[in-house]
This record gives structure tokens, sequence and C-alpha cells, in this order.
């Protein structure tokens, strides 16, 4: 059975400490868990299997224009060692990607930032926020209309509401994501809230010391095209939240502590609380590259193909987005169920607000130059990975523009209308779900 080394998690604001356990038995009752074949590693971080073919896509118009970018107007590279293609952005006992490709390199009809390093290398960074409030609003699927939806877990943005936009996200700082981000990530990220049956009957929302690890990769990893930062103020959402079988796998998937066996649905997990149940959100990464959002909330996105590449009408490679959501000492079990309904409903959404010299730091020496920087910290105008880390990464702020590179063109949305009684349950273009092993055994599922 394949290992998963340790995600961070959050012991107090900024402190991190990594913890590892293994589920090594198949064990009645979550009988369609089943054990993923081995993949190419991420550094140990949990990530989707690829799809097998490029998924086919939705689009709100089907002549909707594709946008042309110049190149020029990328964040200009860094001066430093940090942004230069002949060098890795690291201090000199850093291991530095090769340049040289080990497979044909993707191609990708939108036009690709400059100074991109083809490497067979792990291209990520992550933040770590903790849960701040709950509340049945989603300002993306019922804006303005606060206590219409189900109840929610909102990470990141304090002030994340039914009216949120993108100036009340900017004018919220800082947020709750710590090692110093709270002021350089303003984004709103939230689920469906774990639900608890009572014994009396009742239900209520699990409000333990929750965490979400929100990792920002560059889609084919460090083979995969160049990738743009986010405009601000683009909305997404993945998973279902009306589903009431199995998810694909490569979208959402729950697990024991972060190891051992992975389901597209929510299980009680054989270890106890020592080995607390995990979910994982993967979002798409490519964007039409005109709309801030769309009518389902979800056409004018599309998940990437196997290396990374985008559709002709999806043509713009954004970082690709993962909730990594943990609930310590929360075994699951018949009593949990999400907010959303039952077990399969897992879904997230998100909002970007980042500083946009932060952002292009980070997409110009994580992504676009291929590095691990999970457990990044910021201290005043340097971002930085911990000695003691792997790979030490050190950014100087200063060397990245503080502009974006949609400042001059005119994007539509975001989308404000009332939901239609379908919006939600319209899947997003996406892989096949993996066949599983077995079918659910009902001490592990509401059958």
């Amino acid at each position: 059975m394949r290992s998963k080394s340790p995600r961070p998690q959050l012991l107090a604001l900024g402190a991190v400490v990594g913890g590892t356990v293994l589920v090594i038995a198949t064990v009645a009752g979550v009988a369609d868990a089943y054990q993923r074949p081995s993949r190419p590693s991420s550094h140990g971080h949990h990530h989707r299997p690829p799809p097998t073919s490029p998924p086919t896509t939705r689009t709100t118009s089907s002549t909707a224009p594709v946008p042309t970018r110049s190149t020029t107007s990328a964040p200009a590279p860094p001066t430093t060692s940090a942004s230069t293609t002949s060098a890795a952005p690291t201090p000199s006992t850093t291991p530095t990607p090769s340049t040289t490709p080990t497979t044909p390199r993707p191609t990708t009809t939108a036009s690709s930032p400059p100074h991109v390093v083809f490497s067979n290398h792990v291209a990520q960074w992550n933040v770590l926020c903790s849960a701040d409030h709950y509340a049945p609003n989603d300002p993306i699927v019922f804006p303005g209309q606060p206590g219409m939806s189900h109840m929610h877990t909102f990470y990141g943005n304090k002030s994340t509401d039914a009216f949120t936009t993108l100036s009340s996200l900017s004018a919220a700082s800082p947020s709750s994501c710590g090692r110093g981000m709270g002021t350089s990530d303003l984004s709103g990220y939230w689920v469906p809230s774990l639900m608890k049956k009572n014994a009396d009957g009742t239900s209520s929302v699990v409000q333990t010391q929750q965490m979400t690890t929100v990792y920002y990769r560059r889609a084919g990893g460090g083979m995969g095209p160049g990738v743009q930062p986010f405009p601000n103020g683009l909305r997404m959402i993945a998973g279902n939240a009306k589903a009431t079988s199995d998810q694909s796998l490569s979208i959402v998937q729950w697990d024991c502590g972060g190891g051992g066996l992975e389901s597209p649905h929510m299980y009680a997990c054989p270890g106890g609380p020592s080995s607390p149940i995990h979910a994982s959100l993967v979002f798409p990464s490519c964007w039409d590259g005109v709309h801030l959002d769309s009518a389902d909330h979800k056409s004018h996105m599309a998940y990437a193909a196997t290396n990374g590449t985008c559709s002709a009408d999806h043509p713009v490679s954004l970082p690709e987005v993962t909730f990594e959501v943990d609930f310590p000492g929360i075994a699951g079990g018949p009593e949990y169920y999400l907010a959303s309904g039952g077990i399969y409903s897992f879904h997230g959404d998100f909002i970007a607000d980042w500083n946009n010299q932060v952002q292009n730091a980070l997409v110009a020496s994580c992504l676009n130059v291929p590095h691990e920087c999970g457990d990044m910290n910021r201290n005043g105008n340097t971002l930085f990975r911990p000695s003691y880390d792997p790979e030490p990464i050190t950014i100087n702020l200063n060397d990245f523009p503080n502009t974006s590179p949609y400042d001059n063109q005119s994007l539509q949305g975001p989308v404000t209308s009332p939901p239609t009684s379908t919006s939600m349950a319209m899947p997003m273009a996406m892989p096949m779900a993996m066949p599983l092993a077995c079918q659910c055994a009902c001490q592990c599922c509401q059958c």
C-alpha cells in the first residue's frame, strides 16, 4: 500500500507540525473505499489522479470570444536568481530542477507566460487556513440571500457572507490563513459543514478545530503548461452539492488521517479519532479567459487533461486549487453527514482575492519555475520556506510587480442572478469516476 507523507497541521496560528498515519488493513465497513494504484510522487501530498483522456467541457456560449493576451502583460520576472530560467529560485543548498524536458512539452492555445521552466519536479505552494465561522450563506449560489443555503464552514476571509463582493473581501484583513499570510491571501474558501446526529434526535454543526490546507499547483506538474495568476474576483465551484451517489474520485476523496484507503464518500475510519476523517477536493484549472463567473458557476472553468493542457474554449491555465480539509478527532460514522445532504455531496466554493505582488511571486517562483513551496511563510517583503524543510526557498517580493496581468482587460462577471433549481445539480465537465473495488456496505454508508 502506498503511504502518504504528512500534511501540515495548524497547532497555533503560524505554527506547523507534520504527522503520518498509515492504514494498512482493509476493514469490513469500508468495502467501497479502495486502494489507488501508485502514482508519481508530489512530495507526498494528496493529489488527484489525472484523467485518462481530456475531459469534455461546457461553455456558456459556443461563440464566446477567446481572449488574446500579450505575454508582456504577464508579471515581469524578478531580477534575482529566483526568476531565471537557468537556476531555480532557491539558496545554493537547494536542489535545482533540471530544465531539460524528459517528455514532450504540452502546448495551449493561450499565450504562455514568459520564463517557464519545464522539469519533472513538484510545482506547488499552499496556505493553511483555520475554520473561521459557520453560516447558512453562499455568496456565489445565493448572492444577497442570507440564510438561503445549507450550512457552510468558512475558511480564509473572515468577512465572507451572503453579500460578499471582491471589494468586501479586499477590505477585510487579516484572513484566518497562518504563517504570516493573513494579509496576502484574502480569498474566500468554504465547504458544507460537517453535521452530527445527536442522541435526542437533533443535529448540530461540528465545530472542532477544523482547518484546510489549500494547495495551488501547476496542472501537469513541472512539465505542464505555464500558469497565469488568478484574476481577483474569479469564482468557481468544485463538486456537486446535490450528489446522492459517488462523485468522481479524481474530484472528491475521503480518507483517514491523510493516508490509507481512499473513497469518493465519507466513511467511518477504522483507526478511530487517532486517524480522523480527511477530505480532498480538486478544482478545475482551465479558464475561458473572459468570465469571472457563469450562470451555473462552473461553465467558465474546465479540468485540464492529463499533462495539464487546456482546451481551445478554456485556454488559460490557472493554478489548480485543491482543498485538503482536516477534522481533528472526528473518526466519522453513521451519525455524521454533510449539511448539503448525506455522505456523497461534498463540494466547495472559492473566490480569488490575492495580493498581486505575492501571487505574482508565487506563480513565477513556485509554479512556472517548478518548486515545492509548501509551508510558505511571509515576513515583511520576504516569502520563505524554512531551512529545515527538504527544499528551502527565499523570495524577495520587491522583485515582482504589484499589478495584475488583467488590469487592462474587461472581464465579465460575477453572475448575481438568483440560482435556478438545477444550477447546483449540473455537474461540470470532469473525468469519469474510477471504478470502485466493490459496492457500498450498509455498515459504512447511508444505504
